[in-house]
């Protein structure tokens, strides 16, 4: 009997997986029940309809084949694919209700890799819910009129949608009130978060202890945008809908947040990792806090709760600009602004091209003060004082001190933008997501790189030209729809600066860079989501899928799996760097400080006649310097700052500086100026 069932569901699985869909909605092939499997190809079929999806644009023109399928009695959740390794073409999937007319009730272009196709350009709808005694149409599509090909169609009810009885993780609990979370407008939810504490579980019951409240959400992001797991803008509300500033996880109180969704990356860590070590060389990034998602009783798995970047006391902390500020030291800053996507309303087109786009436009986005809200005036300063930063880096003499790009920028922050993105070989922090920011003269009148964003494509390989931890992106020069500016190509023909580099870089890898500090922060979040990537990954069961990014290789099958693999390209990537990092820093090795890790102090160069940079893993209290006869000639208390510069300008020959910290180590130093 046992064999005889077998045999039979056999048959029966065939039988479905030999059908290929009807040409129209009137001629659909009928899915009796699910789950369901079917075979087909779009080759010989027409271009009956089109839809572009919210998420990812469509072109049109592929041929599309649909499928029919009437619900039951109850609602369900469906997760419908085509993700399987029988598809072999940029496919696209949307799901019309009653009749093919209209928008979809669910479009999806981007959402897998099939493993016998090279681009991540596979489409799956997932937790789709289909209501009481209605009809659904699957539209099998492609992305363009050259999009079509061979496919597999799998039709199953979701499973892992129950929110969990308790984590220890927070939880962010939203209900739209039948409302739909698009790509904007923002639309008003109520918004709870539940937060124990560190070691305590919450519990979906219980009292919203965070945030209790009404926001405004919205579906952000470019690409990730495209996947099955959103990302989330939030702005935190009152009753009449204005801002409502508030401190969430002990950040300081701002309305603006942000939920990054962990589909693209199933180590949970890529954002946060780059984040904390900006952070670390004494930078603004913002901060983070790992939580579950609720959406509508539905769970939505892992999520990165951070802060948006934006102008702001405890963030990006520079002046306020308002519309009268259009002369004088008022008129100079603070701005941000970035490269990133842009249209002709909301840039400017740089004077300079990137010397591996040399046919292609530069555009600069306006950040704060908003496009819609920056004045004439404010314009024309922002844009002259970047185009004279640029002429003074591709002029002739842009590595004098005086007469180069110096004056124009904060070198430090330039040198650790650098050293975070090459260390995750983040792509997207060169290209694109690539923030910059200025105060007003009287403060501070240099050009900051920074904060830093974007690492969910980092960390990873996807060109097989550079494995083993190798390559370069500061240099990119492959396709992108947003040209980047060569700054970096640049700056490393100054070998001032390429030695400046070098000894941050050196001194960064005997601390926070250093692989037992590195493997001890990943470890440390591995052990705080074990229990809720279980949940994730049942959410979402990518765990050995090619998804988001076409990475090459193997796949770990556990998550377990992922954070090896995660530490084995750090630890290759750091090789590399430490072979082919550029620039010269002699009184620097790797094992220099490998007796003192708690503190050091880096020259830029050692001699030095300029600043000295001092950081440490423990908050500064003090910082005095004597010179060699012992006379003590600075002495200067700081709170709470793991990185500050010193003038020595007016020093001249051998000195040691002695750092003071928190925990009352003292370390000391020799520094030699001139």
């Amino acid at each position: 009997m046992k064999l005889l069932l077998t045999f039979f569901g056999l048959l029966t699985y065939f039988i479905s997986f030999s059908q290929t869909g009807g040409e129209t909605c009137a001629s659909a092939t009928i899915i009796n029940s699910i789950p369901y499997i079917g075979l087909g190809n779009t080759n010989n079929a027409n271009d009956d309809y089109f839809a572009s999806c919210a998420d990812y644009p469509n072109q049109g023109g592929a041929n599309d084949l649909v499928y029919e399928y009437t619900n039951g009695s109850n609602q369900v959740y469906v997760d419908i694919s085509l993700c399987e390794d029988v598809t072999d073409y940029d496919c696209q999937l949307y799901l019309y209700e009653n009749s093919c007319t209209g928008n979809p009730v669910g479009c999806q272009e981007d959402g897998c890799q099939s493993p016998n196709y090279s681009a991540p350009y596979n489409s799956r709808l997932m937790a789709q819910l289909l209501q009481p005694n209605t009809t659904y149409y699957i539209v099998v599509d492609g992305y363009s009129s050259g999009s079509n090909g061979n496919y597999q169609l799998n039709v199953s009810e979701s499973i892992g949608l129950n929110a969990p009885d308790s984590s220890k993780l927070p939880l962010v609990l939203i209900q739209t009130n039948g409302g739909e979370i698009v790509d904007e407008p923002k639309i008003n939810v109520d918004f709870k978060i539940i937060d124990n504490g560190t070691g305590n579980f919450n519990s979906p019951s219980d009292p919203a202890n965070q945030y209790d409240g009404i926001a405004g959400v919205e579906i952000r992001g470019s690409y990730s945008a495209t996947l099955p797991q959103k990302p989330f803008g939030v702005e935190t509300r009152d009753a009449l809908g204005e801002n409502n500033n508030v401190s969430i996880f002990g950040m300081p109180q701002e309305n603006d947040w942000i939920l990054l969704a962990n589909y693209n990356d199933k180590t949970f860590m890529r954002n946060i990792l780059a984040f904390d070590l900006f952070s670390k060389m004494g930078h603004y990034a913002p901060r983070t806090r790992l939580c579950e998602l609720v959406i509508n009783d539905i769970y939505n798995g892992i999520y990165v709760f951070t802060e948006k970047i934006k102008k702001d006391d405890g963030r990006v902390d520079i002046a306020k600009l308002d519309l009268d500020d259009n002369a004088g030291d008022s008129l100079t800053g603070g701005y941000i602004f970035k490269v990133d996507y842009w249209n002709w309303d909301d840039s400017w087109l740089s004077n300079y091209t990137n010397p591996n786009f040399p046919n292609d436009q530069v555009r600069y986005v306006y950040n704060y003060p908003k496009p819609d809200e920056i004045t004439n005036q404010q314009k024309i300063y922002i844009q002259a004082l970047v185009s004279d930063f640029e002429d003074a880096l591709w002029g002739a003499n842009f590595t004098d001190s005086i007469l180069g790009y110096r004056p124009y920028i904060n070198t430090l922050s330039f040198i650790d933008y650098f050293i975070v993105n090459e260390f995750a070989r983040n792509v997207d922090g060169f290209k694109k997501s690539r923030n910059f920011y200025k105060d007003k003269d009287s403060k501070d009148s240099l050009i900051y790189a920074g904060p830093v964003w974007d690492f969910d494509w980092a960390y990873k390989d996807h060109d097989s030209g550079m494995l083993g931890g190798s390559g370069w992106r500061h240099d990119y020069s492959g396709p992108t729809d947003v040209k980047p500016p060569g700054w970096y190509i640049r700056l490393l023909q100054d070998s001032t600066f390429a030695n400046e580099l070098s000894c941050r870089y050196f001194n960064l890898r005997n601390t926070i860079l250093d692989t037992n500090s590195l493997f001890t922060f990943i470890d440390s979040i591995a052990d705080l989501v074990d229990l809720a990537q279980e949940r994730h990954y049942v959410r979402w069961p990518i765990l050995g899928i090619n998804v988001g990014t076409p990475e090459i290789g193997a796949q770990p099958i556990s998550y377990s799996g992922e954070i090896s693999k995660f530490k084995n390209w750090i630890i290759d990537r750091l090789n590399w760097l430490d072979d082919n990092m550029p620039g010269n820093c002699p009184n620097v090795g790797v094992n220099e400080l490998q007796n003192n890790l708690s503190a050091y102090v880096v020259a830029y160069p050692n001699p030095s006649d300029e600043l000295i940079s001092v950081f440490s893993e423990h908050p500064i209290d003090k910082i005095e310097i004597f010179d060699i006869r012992g006379a003590l000639v600075f002495s200067r208390e700081f709170y709470r700052q793991q990185l500050v510069s010193i003038d020595v300008d007016k020093f001249s020959g051998i000195f040691t500086i002695k750092v003071f910290l928190e925990n009352d180590v003292i370390v000391n130093k020799k520094l030699i100026s001139y």
